[in-house]
C-alpha cells in the first residue's frame, strides 16, 4: 500500500550489500507515498561506489533489476490484478503512470497496453511491502495474487518493513500471523521476512552536513542480506511468458461470378 517503505526497501538493500547510502529509488519520508510511475532501476551499476573505491560486487553484471511501483488501494478491484498481469507480460514500460491506470477498466488498459513493449522482459519475483504498523490489506492481497498467478504463477515474496514502528511485540506477532494467512504462508521462512529500513528517524549519520547521510546498521543489514540470499534463490521459480501469439496466414479469398 502506499507509504509501506517500497522505495526505501530497494534504497535500504543497495546500503546492505554496498554499505554506502544511495537514493536510488525516489522516496518519501510521509505515510503519502510519492512513487506515481512504474520504475526501473537496475542495481549495484557504477553508481553504487565512490569513484576512488572498488565495486562493492566484484565481475556484477548488472543482472537484478527492481522495479518500483505505485502504491495500491486496499481494494479487490479487477483493474489492480490487469495492472499487474499486464506488467508481468512485459506490456507496461518503465515510466508509465500506475495513478492513473487504476481508474480505467480492465478491459480499457488491455487495449491501452495491448502490444508486448519488450519480448525478453521476465519477472522472478513479486515482493508485497506490509509495514508492520498496519492492518494486513487483505483485499489488495488478492487482487495481487490473482495478477501474478494469470499466466505466469510468480512466486510472491513478503517482507514486513517498519518493524520498528511496532515496538508492542504483541501486536507485531499480530500482523505477522494475519499476513501468513493471507498469503497461505504460514510456515515457508523463505517466503516471509521481517526488518525495518533505513531512514533518517532510526539511522541517520551524526552529522548532518555529511553527504554519508545514514550510518551502517548490523541488525538491519543482517536482515536485508537474509532476505538477498532468499531473492536471488535459484530453486525458487517463475513460469517463463507465454510466447506471443503467432499470426495466422488468412485464406485467400475467391470472387465467383454465376
Amino acid at each position: 500500500m502506499p507509504g509501506s517503505g517500497k522505495s526505501s526497501f530497494i534504497n535500504s538493500m543497495s546500503m546492505a550489500v554496498t554499505g554506502t547510502w544511495h537514493e536510488i529509488a525516489h522516496y518519501s519520508q510521509s505515510d503519502s507515498s510519492v512513487t506515481k510511475c512504474l520504475e526501473r532501476y537496475i542495481m549495484f551499476d557504477e553508481n553504487c561506489h565512490e569513484v576512488h573505491e572498488p565495486h562493492p560486487i566484484p565481475d556484477y553484471n548488472n543482472n537484478i533489476i527492481f522495479w518500483d511501483c505505485a502504491g495500491f488501494p486496499d481494494a479487490t478491484e479487477e483493474a489492480y490484478s490487469t495492472i499487474v498481469y499486464l506488467t508481468l507480460d512485459g506490456r507496461i514500460p518503465s515510466g508509465t503512470n500506475i495513478i492513473d491506470c487504476m481508474d480505467q477498466t480492465p478491459d480499457e488498459l488491455r487495449s491501452k497496453f495491448r502490444s508486448r513493449v519488450d519480448h525478453q522482459m521476465t519477472f522472478d519475483r513479486v515482493v508485497f511491502i506490509l509495514s508492520a504498523d498496519k492492518v494486513v490489506p487483505n483485499n489488495l492481497v488478492e487482487a495481487i495474487k490473482s495478477g501474478a498467478q494469470q499466466g505466469h504463477d510468480v512466486p510472491i515474496m513478503v517482507v514486513v518493513t517498519k518493524e520498528d514502528k511496532c515496538p508492542n511485540r504483541l501486536h507485531l506477532q499480530k500482523r505477522i500471523e494475519e499476513a501468513l494467512a493471507a498469503f497461505k504462508l504460514t510456515g515457508n521462512q523463505v517466503r516471509f521476512k521481517i526488518t525495518s529500513l533505513y531512514c533518517e528517524e532510526l539511522t541517520p549519520w551524526p552529522d548532518r552536513n555529511d553527504y554519508r547521510v545514514m550510518k551502517p546498521n548490523a541488525d538491519i543489514d543482517k536482515n536485508l542480506l537474509t532476505i538477498w540470499m532468499s531473492l536471488t534463490d535459484p530453486n525458487i521459480k517463475a513460469k517463463p511468458a507465454p510466447p506471443p501469439p503467432t499470426p495466422q496466414p488468412q485464406p485467400k479469398s475467391s470472387c465467383v461470378l454465376s
